[in-house]
């Protein structure tokens, strides 16, 4: 691993915007976040991504509310990993833990990444690689209703 990518990680995990649980990190797979980390803006970011767009522009939910909903109901690192990671590789909108937008972007279409990919994927979510958009306040608005930790 990199010595830049670590210190990346490592400074993500102690300057967190958001509250979260803590999770030592060395219960992180870091192999896994890492992989995940190069594999979102190629498969990820155009639809999730959050950059120059404003929360009604975007194809798809930030990345940064989808963490959050899921923390919401599996705040455990493994059990959050599975769901995002079964519910990537068969999405269903009764397994979705974002209702509200399931709503306004319709159900997930399926992704061409291997299960062990979506896995990576879905640690480097878990672990906060995800961009917090400077909309976060109207989003946690429209979402107060739900249960996502913010």
């Amino acid at each position: 691993m990199s010595a830049r990518i670590s210190l990346l990680l490592l400074t993500c995990w102690l300057v967190a915007c958001e509250p979260r649980e803590e999770v030592a990190r060395s219960a992180l797979p870091l192999e896994l976040v890492e992989q995940g980390v190069r594999l979102m803006p190629v498969h990820c970011n155009t639809c999730h991504g959050v950059g120059e767009f404003g929360i009604d522009e975007m194809l798809a939910p930030p990345l940064w509310g989808v963490r959050a909903h899921y923390l919401a109901h599996f705040p455990e690192p493994d059990a959050f990993v599975d769901a995002i990671t079964e519910f990537l590789l068969e999405p269903q909108a009764e397994a979705s833990r974002v209702p509200l937008e399931l709503a306004h972007y319709g159900l997930k279409a399926p992704v061409s990444l291997t299960e062990s990919e979506l896995r990576a994927v879905a640690w480097a979510v878990f672990a906060g690689q995800v961009e917090r958009p400077v909309w976060a306040r109207e989003y946690r608005k429209r979402h107060q209703d739900c249960s996502a930790r913010w």
